[in-house]
């Protein structure tokens, strides 16, 4: 034990080692991960416990997923994807933020509910350029919500699914308290708001113990990487893995490692609404609440329902920010109405997959019309990487 550390937390510690049920000894760890000082000497022995915590949790939660029963319950917090699926979350501590106004206005789905409790999803469809996104105002997050309060993990589970995070927060009360919540119950899920996965890699292998390979002119520029792959090395072994490679391509930290560890991390992207914003002290706020957070959350909008304050290009601020494009499919000189939504720089082989499986097995060649080009109609290859709103026209053998 680091010599670093207060005597409260090496108390805890202690308690910790002594305690006998696997949910003492989680809630010991990490009542003692939340006495450490956070700095770099002790840098290592707060991720060494986050791994360890991490493991016991997959243990508990395995434990209890054999403890159920196997009748099958559809929960009401399950929804199934229809488009785009935006999910409106708040915090329970500020009842009535204007989630159920922004779905009406959105969607038209939800008027004789607004100024109500929802104790139940409520859903829309917001339709953009014929592009259907799916809006589901979610009951509020309570505090204690990742371990279960108020129906929390069947909410935190529908969030993990979602393809668009929406924080609403309330203007005219405190939004500090609203994000802090907000962001702790989703961190505490597993749940990593609008950062991509690390550069790293880690797989198990048959034997030659654990090594560790830094591959890119970044990752091989970290400071200090000879006592950070120990680190590495130590805290993969304390997930029981004794063989393995480790594949770094850029700048990590000991939480990336940890994180790669846990199967139950995921990757959301999340947007701002500032709500209530037809209020007169609120301006001031907003501005306040786009000071702290921008840095983290690159997209803050402000809205009001009474003023109908909202973009009436929502939509593409969503592809936007998804990194989606639209690609039109064309039979016969038919362009079809609806697009398909796809990732960024898709090639010809990628839409042809979606589409179905024949439309790549038996393809012969792709037609490609694309406005403004020089080139207006083009005859491509599976290869060919496509643009926002081109039209594609697949020709079979």
């Amino acid at each position: 034990m680091s010599s670093n550390l207060p005597p409260l937390a090496k108390a805890k510690y202690q308690e910790y080692l002594d305690a006998g049920a696997l949910e003492d000894r989680i809630k010991k760890l990490e009542e003692f991960l939340s006495l450490v000082p956070k700095h770099k000497a002790t840098e290592k022995i707060v991720a060494l416990n986050k791994s360890r915590l991490a493991k016991m949790k997959r243990e508990l939660e395995n434990r209890k997923q054999k403890q159920k029963i196997t009748q099958k319950i559809i929960s009401p917090f399950s929804i199934k994807k229809e488009g785009i699926q935006v999910i409106l979350i708040s915090s329970f501590q500020t009842p009535g933020v204007g989630k159920t106004s922004l779905l009406n206005f959105l969607t038209g789905a939800a008027e004789e509910k607004i100024g109500k409790f929802t104790a139940l999803p409520e859903i829309g469809i917001y339709q953009y350029q014929k592009i259907r996104f799916q809006i589901v105002d979610m009951p509020s997050i309570m505090e204690g919500a990742s371990d279960g309060v108020g129906n929390g993990k069947e909410i935190l589970s529908q969030l993990r699914a979602a393809d668009l995070l929406c924080f609403c927060i309330d203007l005219s009360t405190n939004f500090e308290e609203q994000m802090n919540l907000l962001l702790n119950e989703l961190s505490k899920a597993d749940i990593r708001l609008n950062v991509s996965p690390p550069p790293l890699i880690i797989e198990k292998t048959g034997a030659n113990k654990i090594q560790v390979l830094y591959l890119t002119k970044e990752a091989k520029e970290i400071e200090g990487f000879d006592v950070l792959t120990e680190e590495i090395k130590e805290i993969i072994y304390e997930n029981g893995i004794r063989n393995g490679i480790v594949k770094i391509y850029g700048e990590i930290t000991l939480d990336n490692v940890i994180d790669v560890l846990t199967p139950s991390v995921v990757y959301k992207k999340v947007i701002l609404l500032g709500t209530k914003g037809d209020l007169s002290h609120t301006q001031d706020i907003f501005e306040n609440l786009k000071s702290k957070y921008s840095d983290k959350f690159p997209i803050i909008l402000g809205t009001s329902y009474q003023k109908e304050n909202f973009p009436r290009d929502f939509g593409e601020i969503i592809l936007k920010f998804l990194k989606k494009i639209k690609i039109y499919t064309m039979s016969g000189g038919i362009v079809a109405e609806q697009p398909l939504i796809m990732d960024e720089n898709p090639t010809v082989k990628e839409v042809a997959l979606k589409i179905h499986r024949s439309f790549y097995d038996s393809f012969d060649h792709a037609i490609i019309i694309r406005e403004g080009e020089r080139q207006k109609r083009k005859k491509v290859g599976l290869d060919y990487i496509l643009a926002d709103n081109d039209i594609v026209e697949i020709h079979l053998t």
